[in-house]
């Protein structure tokens, strides 16, 4: 079947084969991304083994569709006295249209190749570096955040509720958008285990 648009034919057919093999692909990847996750958290221990908590290096991931303002992140990191180098705070974009929102680097759903592994330079920094803390701060289980939340290697991980707790030690049940409840919690989880 064929249509005239201006001067221009269109095959509905091979649009439409196109639009099937887009579809087929991001099965695919979904699959590949369920295998790490799963794959990464049997390979998941746990770091603390009943020793205290000393925070100096803190990882974050964010969905930054579900928390605009990571303010009381940073006034989070810098109560602790943590140095630049020794955080990371990743936001995740769905589209991806930027590369970064307020000083927060960003990685999409195109970052993710089909065997499941992340093409972004600071996700990559995420998961190469060992952390005293990593705070999950999504509540929707999408499969990038699951993906590069299992990769990383902390000693605490702290979240709220929505997700499989397999992904989080505590879960504080408070909603993101009061960032500053969830911080204020997550210090008195702390401190119990320093």
């Amino acid at each position: 079947m064929f249509f005239f648009q201006g001067a221009k034919l269109i095959n509905i057919h091979y649009i439409c084969s196109e639009i099937f093999i887009i579809f087929i692909l991001k099965i695919f990847k979904n699959i590949a991304i369920k295998n790490r996750i799963q794959k990464n958290l049997k390979k998941r221990s746990n770091y603390l083994n009943g020793n205290k908590l000393q925070i100096h290096k803190v990882g974050c991931i964010v969905d930054i569709e579900e928390v605009d303002k990571v303010d009381f992140l940073k006034n989070f990191i810098k109560e602790y006295g943590i140095n630049s180098e020794n955080y990371v705070i990743l936001g995740y974009e769905e589209k991806g249209i930027d590369i970064q929102i307020e000083g927060i680097p960003l990685f999409a759903w195109k970052d993710i190749n089909y065997s499941g592994g992340i093409r972004n330079y600071h996700a990559d920094r995420l998961w190469e570096l060992e952390y005293d803390l990593l705070i999950n701060c999504f509540s929707t289980p999408k499969l990038p955040l699951l993906l590069l939340s299992s990769g990383v290697k902390a000693k605490l991980r702290i979240g709220v509720s929505g997700i499989d707790p397999a992904f989080n030690d505590v879960i504080i049940e408070t909603p993101l958008a009061d960032g500053s409840t969830f911080i204020q919690e997550a210090k008195k989880i702390i401190k119990t285990l320093q």
